[in-house]
């Protein structure tokens, strides 16, 4: 059941003044109005919280039914990422989040950076790759993403806990304006003893918290549009503060049928320690997900393609093989996200013996692993980047390479010779110990966008 409250009094006396010496008739007249309309207000309340029971349990049917029937399938997931400094702040969380909420429009960028992500969505869990990667790496998107604040649950982790009977005390507030519309209005509260929520603490590991939200839907077609959750009961020794859940749902074709998906999302974490995460995600090309076979009608009665279609096989290239690279086409960090495909043009052809083993043309393909700016005196961009393949004659082969010239390429860094002001680049190693696996790491001293083309060249060899 769910409560609905009213500006009324609990319990109405009305009485009609019966003696003539006591009361006019008009004064009877106005008690017999008042008794009406008070019972008449009753009655509205009543016929107010039935149609509010009965929208919450339209609502709360149509998610169940919704996650029960969700079909196996992709989206790509964008992220945007800040980190803030607040104002100083207390040291007891109470003081950071009033801190915070006084003086939101105060606080500084500290670094910023963007994710592409696939995410699959199964019976019971999430899986998480890099976009475009040929198979789903992870099922915690922490084990992908290892810096920075990051979440997951928004497809049906959440639905299931609060629509499924995690989620208990649900309030009607009526109907009211928002953003999306004007839409019912429910809140809710999920006890520690019931709580799937978890939150990690770093070195820690994982906690279960109790949390609280809202959502918010459609009340005709009694379609979620919103929830919104807030955990903010935490350990005293968590250096977390609070965390908000935000995320907005809408109608999506896959297949023949449509499902409620998410349409964006924001997490917003506070720290003890002044700081503040905030994540926007959204979310695209939602699609079935199913494996996929190829049928070949050319081949003989041994399997073999003909011979026009066979790929010419090329032998691996030997280690230390040196190759000098350039970025086609180029990376803009105003569009550009970890997690998106790149392609580097191999610049001088690699001779063994009197053989050409690559030629100039011949091209890298990867994808960019980090893509940050880091604010201060002196912004600084950090990319890394992982080569995968190299395509030779049209064929694709893996490849291990491991960087000859990464690190610092600021002006005044021991890469670039020259001078910017008194800025003094960091020490070559800091930025290389940071290296992905397998991948180089570039540190570009850049208050603006950074943009990777032409002029931008690195060497690697293989291993």
């Amino acid at each position: 059941m769910i409560a609905w409250f009213i500006p009324c009094l609990a319990i109405i006396v009305c009485t009609v003044p019966t003696d003539p010496a006591q009361a006019t008739w008009q004064r009877a007249s106005r008690a017999l109005a008042f008794c009406f309309y008070c019972l008449a207000g009753i009655a509205v309340a009543w016929a107010a919280e039935s149609t509010a029971q009965l929208l919450f349990n339209n609502v709360r049917a149509a998610v169940v039914d919704n996650v029960k029937r969700f079909p196996r399938y992709t989206c790509v997931q964008t992220v945007t990422r800040s980190m803030y400094v607040l104002p100083p702040a207390g040291a007891s969380c109470a003081s950071v989040i009033a801190s915070h909420e006084k003086n939101v429009d105060d606080r500084n960028v500290l670094w910023h950076d963007r994710l592409r992500l696939d995410v699959a969505v199964g019976e019971k869990s999430e899986m998480f790759s890099w976009a475009g990667a040929s198979q789903f790496e992870a099922g915690d998107i922490t084990q992908l993403v290892a810096r920075g604040a990051s979440g997951s649950g928004e497809f049906g982790s959440f639905l299931a806990s609060v629509f499924g009977g995690d989620a208990e005390g649900f309030v009607y507030h009526g109907l009211k304006d928002t953003p999306l519309g004007r839409l019912a209005t429910f809140d809710f509260t999920v006890p520690l003893a019931k709580s799937h929520y978890q939150v990690s603490s770093g070195a820690k590991g994982y906690a279960t918290v109790a949390y609280h939200g809202s959502f918010y839907a459609d009340p005709d077609s009694a379609d979620l549009r919103e929830l919104d959750l807030a955990a903010d009961e935490f350990p005293p020794t968590d250096h977390v503060c609070r965390v908000n859940d935000d995320i907005q749902y809408k109608r999506t074709q896959i297949g023949q049928n449509s499902f409620l998906l998410p349409k964006n999302s924001s997490m917003d974490v506070i720290y003890k320690n002044s700081t503040e995460s905030v994540n926007v995600t959204s979310f695209s090309g939602c699609r079935e997900y199913v494996g996929e076979s190829t049928i070949r009608f050319d081949v003989d009665e041994n399997g073999n393609v003909p011979e026009e279609a066979k790929r010419p096989e090329l032998r691996q290239l030997p280690p230390k093989t040196h190759l000098k690279v350039r970025i086609d086409p180029p990376v803009d960090s105003d569009k550009a996200a970890a997690g998106d495909p790149i392609i580097g043009v191999i610049e001088l052809p690699v001779k063994l013996k009197n053989d050409v083993i690559v030629h100039a043309g011949d091209k890298l393909h990867g994808r960019i692993v980090r893509l940050e700016q880091n604010m201060g005196a002196v912004p600084r961009w950090t990319v890394a980047i992982l080569w995968e393949t190299i395509e030779r004659a049209g064929v694709e082969q893996k490849v291990t390479l491991k960087p000859v010239d990464d690190g610092d390429r600021s002006p005044s860094g021991p890469l670039g010779g020259g001078r910017r002001g008194s800025y003094s680049a960091p020490a070559l190693s800091s930025i290389t110990s940071e290296r992905p696996a397998g991948g180089g790491i570039f540190s570009f001293a850049e208050s603006g966008n950074l943009v990777l083309g032409a002029k931008f060249e690195s060497e690697w060899e293989t291993k």
